[in-house]
């Protein structure tokens, strides 16, 4: 089953993610790595335009090709300067190599078969500088499929910038045996009378692994643990409470932290 149709999203999705709370990390992390940073999944720019902003030199990647068109517009409207490449980050093949790839906002989920889980982190190891780093950011099951009962829930309501309304609501249902969620994303855009002018709904397709099934695949494709915090102010991962897994990983073995 695929994941999001982000194509049919493009023009919405900046009205309904402004998530900033993760672009202090990001960057402290890009500026760290003193090297090419690539942003894999970089969708509309959400991270990429304050790093490149920063002056960090950066390459991004997404295989929606609307989302990066978006992307181009803004890189356009800021005078800003980055490589944008469409593609799947299964059968990537850039002739560089980085001192930070990154996949922010948890979209390595995105990837529900096994297969294209292992080949992405093969792909992205052999796109590694000697001594980078790989942040992979992931949902915590434990605390992600709170929110996962099968009824359909508000996500918001958010303005657009014609003026109109983006109502926005979903449907997730969890699959033990698979690890994946699936559903369906509602989009509603009314005028300010409250008449609804355009509606459409979008599968979703995601796959919550567990820390240790994670770690399993990156072992196997040759990464090690640096770090493992749980969320974007470097506290440690906490199991059971902590939302997000963000795992810091390397060629060589370092003593987590």
């Amino acid at each position: 089953m695929p994941a999001m149709d982000y194509d049919r999203v493009a023009h919405l999705y900046d009205a309904y993610v402004q998530t900033e709370f993760d672009i202090p990390f990001f960057l402290r992390e890009a500026q760290k790595a003193r090297g090419p940073v690539l942003e894999l999944t970089a969708g509309t720019g959400r991270v990429s335009i304050p790093l490149l902003r920063a002056g960090i030199d950066l390459t991004c990647v997404d295989s929606s090709a609307d989302m990066l068109d978006v992307l181009r517009g803004k890189l356009r409207t800021e005078e800003l300067t980055a490589e944008v490449v469409c593609a799947d980050v299964c059968h990537l093949s850039l002739d560089k190599h980085f001192a930070l790839i990154c996949i922010p906002f948890h979209s390595f989920a995105e990837l529900t078969d096994l297969d294209q889980q292992r080949r992405a982190l093969q792909v992205i190891r052999t796109h590694l500088a000697p001594q980078g780093r790989f942040i992979c950011t992931l949902h915590n099951p434990s605390v992600r499929l709170k929110c996962v009962t099968g009824q359909r829930r508000k996500l918001g309501d958010f303005p657009l910038p014609d003026g109109n309304m983006l109502a926005l609501s979903s449907v997730e249902n969890y699959d033990a045996i698979s690890g994946c969620v699936s559903g369906t994303q509602f989009y509603e855009v009314r005028n300010c009378d409250g008449m609804v002018l355009a509606n459409m709904a979008v599968d979703l397709h995601f796959r919550l692994p567990f820390h240790h099934e994670f770690q399993s695949l990156a072992d196997a494709a040759g990464f090690v643990p640096v770090h493992l915090y749980g969320d974007y102010s470097y506290a440690p991962f906490d199991p059971e409470k902590s939302p997000v897994m963000i795992w810091v990983l390397g060629e060589t073995r370092t003593e987590m932290a």
